[in-house]
């Protein structure tokens, strides 16, 4: 905001340079206090039109403001703009807040400091405290886990389906929300049984979803791995 407002100061500042050079010192002070009324204008309007998110992100460069937005990052094998203004990762011990994206929406998310998933949506990361993003990508699944499971569209077992799952294996890429650069690659590992839900005639192959604890796991010990690695 601070370079809106030097820019209107010496673009005044040249126009009243201009208007002695050409009419001279006459009627100066009235001209003077036109243009500063006008500058002080269009300089509440500058400031607030930076009050609108969109004019903000254009100018600034843009801000995470829900967790989900952090799922761009992970578009087109993670060619994703990352975010500008997001919170720098700094390596070492931590904390590092960090969200977890799943097929294009935001599964998990820790502040860095938990010990099991946050149960509610205070408790999670605020957006722009954010320094990572983990994106995951399907794998396979680990052979001999198969195991057919029933779903109801009531819950009461009337005009259900049997839906093979197996345990999904997924690679999870680590990166910095504010630039996109690979902190850290690894493999977590689907929970063990059937799904809670699926959605009606999705087709397979079905395989499980990983936990909130397998990202914390994969995420915790990123202080003491090579960035990359």
């Amino acid at each position: 905001m601070s370079w809106l407002i030097i820019g209107g100061v010496l673009a005044a500042a040249a126009v009243v340079v201009r208007r002695v050079l050409r009419y001279g010192t006459a009627g100066l002070w009235r001209f003077a206090l036109r243009l500063v009324g006008t500058t002080a204008v269009l300089g509440l309007v500058s400031w607030g039109l930076m009050l609108l998110p969109p004019v903000n992100d254009i100018v600034l460069g843009d801000k995470p403001r829900n967790l989900w937005d952090f799922a761009r990052i992970c578009e087109d094998d993670r060619t994703g703009d990352p975010f500008p203004r997001a919170a720098a990762y700094e390596p070492g011990a931590g904390p590092h807040p960090w969200v977890a994206i799943e097929n294009g929406n935001s599964a998990y998310a820790s502040k860095g400091t938990e010990t099991e998933d946050p149960v509610w949506p205070d408790d999670e990361p605020a957006p722009d405290t954010v320094q990572l993003v983990a994106c995951r990508e399907p794998a396979g699944s680990v052979p001999g886990t198969e195991v057919s499971c029933a779903y109801s569209v009531n819950g009461l077992g009337v005009g259900g389906q049997s839906v093979e799952f197996s345990q999904g294996v997924y690679t999870v890429t680590v990166v910095e929300a504010r630039t996109g650069d690979v902190v850290r690659r690894g493999t977590v590992r689907g929970e063990t049984g059937c799904a809670e839900s699926i959605v009606a005639g999705e087709k397979g192959p079905h395989r499980t979803d990983p936990s909130w604890e397998a990202y914390a796991d994969l995420l915790a010990g990123i202080h003491t791995a090579p960035s990359g690695s």
